[in-house]
């Protein structure tokens, strides 16, 4: 580096050295001049309006809870899942080697015709009727009326809405997707959405502390799963 330039440079770090000394010695006389007794406050005040305030938003908590919710219905789901293959059966390699070079890759095969577009609209209604479960879903909600069940089972022989709310908490089903815990026919009924990722399960159950009785059933994503006709 020039000599002429590093000469600028140790000047201009000695300038700011003194500038920020002028600073703290100022700052020193104002809290020096503050008399005893004074309401005045040795600390400096900010302005409330520069302060910055935490922002909603950057709270994960309900993110967390959400991903804890997720990584729960898969792990009820999995034994329901089906294995996928682990390897190419021999007999399906052999004849992979026997497509001819010359054949039309993938991208080159045509596309299917696409159907018509329908113009008659939905009708409003459909959206209310009960959907048919899949034979995953229906293998998914045995597995969580046998945890439900037992859970309660477990519980107060005579619970209150707030005692089966505590459970399915527990259970680590969201707040959100829990419709009641109420009294209802000498019992205290709820319902569970645990639609995921385009699912249609739904879990109505009754409990009176000594029997306990939860139905699967599936719904649209349009409405709630309290607004099925069933």
């Amino acid at each position: 580096m020039p000599v002429a330039a590093l000469t600028a440079l140790c000047g201009l770090a000695l300038a700011g050295c003194g500038t920020e000394r002028a600073a703290d010695a100022s700052a020193r006389t104002e809290v020096d001049h503050v008399r005893p007794g004074s309401s005045a406050s040795a600390t400096p005040r900010r302005d409330a309006a520069s302060t910055p305030r935490p922002d909603p938003a950057d709270d994960e908590s309900g993110d967390s809870e959400f991903l804890a919710f997720m990584m729960l219905l898969n792990t009820v789901a999995e034994p329901c899942l089906p294995e996928l293959p682990t390897a190419v059966p021999p007999e399906e390699s052999e004849a992979m080697d026997e497509i001819p070079s010359d054949a039309p890759r993938p991208d080159e095969l045509p596309l299917p015709d696409e159907p018509p577009p329908t113009s008659e609209p939905r009708d409003p209604e459909e959206a209310f009727q009960e959907i048919e479960l899949s034979s995953v879903e229906k293998c998914d909600a045995e597995q969580h009326v046998r945890r439900i069940t037992k859970a309660l089972a477990a519980g107060s022989a005579h619970p209150a809405p707030e005692d089966v709310d505590t459970v399915l908490r527990g259970l680590g089903y969201l707040q959100e997707r829990i419709d009641g815990p109420q009294r209802a026919r000498g019992g205290v009924e709820f319902t569970l959405d645990l639609r995921v990722m385009g699912g249609s399960l739904c879990l109505s159950g009754t409990t009176t502390g000594t029997r306990t009785t939860i139905e699967p059933y599936g719904a649209d994503v349009e409405v709630a799963c309290t607004e099925v006709r069933r």
